[in-house]
């Protein structure tokens, strides 16, 4: 017989008056109730803390909220900080994270849950969802179609594949996740150049294992307002401003986080970690080989061609040397 473990439902709020209340109702109609929410405001001026309180004296599940005493930053500061404040609040042997603009599907928390249970090998699992206008007007996309979290993806994961997958784009929102508390406290905090978002289930799935459940269980309301990643299927114009994204400005943009997470790793004394460190370090290198290309296409040919292992392995193969070859 499965054991059943108590869940809290950690979410962060900030000025989210106009959505709030019909995720906060979405919560409370889930066929698994949870053990308790646990609610960190970052000093709102709007009426969230309002609806927050008026909620909990009705809620059918303990509401545990807290007002920060001083608005802690904006952006991914600011929302990791607020997060990784929620998550140490929570008493659950599960922990589901919640934006305030979602709605979620009454079989979200029991779908989750059940599947942690059931695969007690697991140390986190995520969810797909619907993608919804500001009006909750659905717009016939899959997060999952955002992100490339495609079913062969998904293999990769399983399989163990877990850096090459998740540091090629964000493929897990926080908002889909759910974890094991005992290891979440043991991977927290993360490192300033990463989003709560990206270093916990990065984290969790080098450390354990993360599954993907391939059903919507939500809505993913985009709006002109949410703060952290949103999320869409990229126009044209949005493709060929990433295609012409250059080497050394993703150099510059992912060496840090990639140095953060060797050097956390590298700490740990693991030789489990081993794989990782290398696949990082690998990683590294050819980013940094690339960011360092010659401007004659000719020399470019010439050290590009032969590293065509590499490009497999670490990147997205002929793509991403046609893309080198003809920057």
């Amino acid at each position: 017989m499965t054991q059943s473990k108590t869940i809290s439902v950690a979410m962060c709020t900030y000025n989210g008056e106009r959505y709030l209340r019909e995720q906060l109702e979405s919560i409370a109609l889930q066929t698994r109730l949870p053990d308790e929410l646990v609610i960190c405001d970052d000093r709102s001026t709007d009426s969230t803390a309002e609806i927050i309180r008026d909620f909990a004296d009705s809620a059918p599940f303990p509401v545990r909220f807290n007002l920060n005493p001083v608005n802690l930053g904006g952006a991914a500061k600011g929302i990791t900080k607020n997060f990784e404040q929620a998550s140490r609040l929570c008493t659950g042997d599960l922990i589901a994270f919640c934006d305030q603009d979602d709605v979620w599907l009454p079989q979200k928390l029991a779908r989750m849950a059940q599947t942690m249970e059931e695969q007690p090998q697991l140390g986190g699992v995520f969810v797909d969802a619907q993608l919804i206008n500001d009006q909750g007007v659905p717009k016939g996309i899959l997060l999952s179609e955002t992100t490339g979290m495609t079913h062969s993806e998904h293999e990769r994961l399983m399989r163990g594949e877990v850096l090459p997958v998740l540091l090629s784009m964000t493929k897990v929102y926080g908002c889909t996740l759910m974890v094991d508390a005992r290891l979440l406290m043991e991977v927290l905090p993360g490192p300033p150049n990463w989003w709560f978002d990206a270093w916990v289930p990065c984290m969790v799935a080098v450390h354990s294992e993360l599954a993907f459940i391939p059903e919507p269980l939500f809505y993913y309301r985009i709006h002109a307002t949410q703060s952290g990643v949103g999320a869409s299927l990229p126009t044209v114009p949005e493709r060929v401003k990433q295609w012409k994204h250059s080497a050394k400005d993703y150099w510059r943009d992912s060496e840090p986080q990639l140095a953060d997470l060797y050097s956390r790793l590298a700490s740990e004394n693991n030789s489990g970690m081993k794989p990782y460190l290398e696949y990082i370090s690998g990683r590294m290198d050819l980013l940094r080989f690339r960011a360092d290309l010659p401007s004659n296409p000719i020399l470019r040919a010439i050290k590009v061609i032969p590293k065509m292992s590499n490009y497999c392995h670490y990147f997205n193969g002929w793509k991403s040397m046609i893309k080198d070859l003809i920057a």
